[in-house]
C-alpha cells in the first residue's frame, strides 16, 4: 500500500513529533506558531475545514501576543482536539491516519492540561 506524503500527512507527522511520546511536552510559542502556520497552509482550501482553520488562526494570533491567556489557549486546544476526534471517525480517513489523528487528540488534550 502506497503511503501518501501529502502536506497534511507531513504536518501530522511533524506535529506528533513535536508533541513527543510522553505526557510532558515542551513546546515554545515560536514552535507552536510554526506548526499552526504549517497547518493553516496544509488545510487551506479543504472542504469542511473552515471551522478548524478559523480556530488555528485564532490560536496562532493569540500566541503571537505578548500577554496571551493560557485559559484561552487551553480552550482552543480542547476544541481542536474535539474536531480532530470527529475527523478521525470519518469513513474517508484510512486506518493509519485515523490512528495518528487519535494520537494527536491525546497530545492536544495532554498539552492543554499542562497550561
Amino acid at each position: 500500500m502506497e503511503t501518501q506524503t501529502t502536506l497534511e500527512h507531513r504536518m501530522l507527522n511533524d506535529t506528533l513529533g513535536a508533541f513527543g511520546e510522553g505526557k510532558t511536552t515542551v513546546l515554545s510559542a515560536e514552535q507552536g506558531i510554526l506548526l499552526l502556520e504549517g497547518w493553516l497552509n496544509a488545510l487551506q482550501g479543504d472542504i469542511g475545514a473552515e471551522r478548524i482553520l478559523a480556530e488555528l488562526a485564532e490560536l496562532r494570533n493569540h500566541i503571537k501576543q505578548d500577554d496571551y491567556d493560557n485559559e484561552k489557549i487551553r480552550h482552543l486546544l480542547l476544541s481542536l482536539a474535539s474536531h480532530t476526534s470527529t475527523l478521525s471517525h470519518e469513513p474517508r480517513v484510512d486506518l493509519t491516519t485515523a490512528g495518528q489523528l487519535k494520537q494527536l487528540v491525546n497530545a492536544l488534550r495532554n498539552f492543554s492540561s499542562q497550561l
